[in-house]
């Protein structure tokens, strides 16, 4: 066997947004887009560091509460969206914040991460705020494991989404 080496990006597998990551060795026309809630510096500089140097467009945005036209200006440009919870507030406040994410940016998997919990957990239990959650510190090897369930979760969270929930086409006419 021959020596060789491969080159690995961060890169979505499609040109829409919102699509499979993957890291291949051929990689795919449009890099992989990652918008980052948290403080810098903080917690995630290395993680965010190594993603761009692997290709990943990084978007970092130092804010705790969403504006509404963020939502219609930039969510639809970013593949996932990785959030230090720690940097939100209290539990509440990010609840509030997950909520306001899957409400207003439902294609967008969502990472969250925090020092508060108590072990990473890469199930659908926190299906309502989040598709994964980290405990930090977050190491590449986890990050990239929880990209991947990520977009497993989503995929099932947007199945599960409109399962056995009326929807305003289906709805019977108001009462006159």
């Amino acid at each position: 066997m021959t020596g060789s080496s491969q080159s690995y990006s961060m890169v979505s597998t499609s040109e829409q947004p919102n699509r499979i990551l993957t890291s291949e060795a051929n990689p795919a026309p449009r890099p992989a887009h990652i918008v980052v809630f948290c403080d810098r510096p903080g917690p995630f500089d290395p993680l965010l560091n190594w993603l761009a140097e692997k290709g990943a467009k990084i978007t970092h945005f130092p804010l705790r509460r969403l504006p509404l036209d963020w939502f219609d200006s930039f969510a639809g440009n970013h593949d996932v969206a990785l959030v230090d919870a720690d940097f939100l507030g209290d539990e509440g406040a990010m609840i509030d914040f997950g909520i306001r994410l899957r409400r207003f940016a439902p294609a967008m998997p969502v990472i969250m991460a925090s020092r508060r919990v108590m072990a990473s957990d890469f199930s659908t239990e926190r299906m309502a705020i989040c598709d994964v959650t980290l405990r930090m510190p977050v190491t590449r090897g986890d990050l990239l494991e929880a990209m991947s369930a990520a977009i497993e979760n989503h995929s099932y969270w947007i199945e599960k989404r409109g399962d056995g929930r009326l929807r305003i086409t289906d709805a019977p006419p108001p009462a006159a």
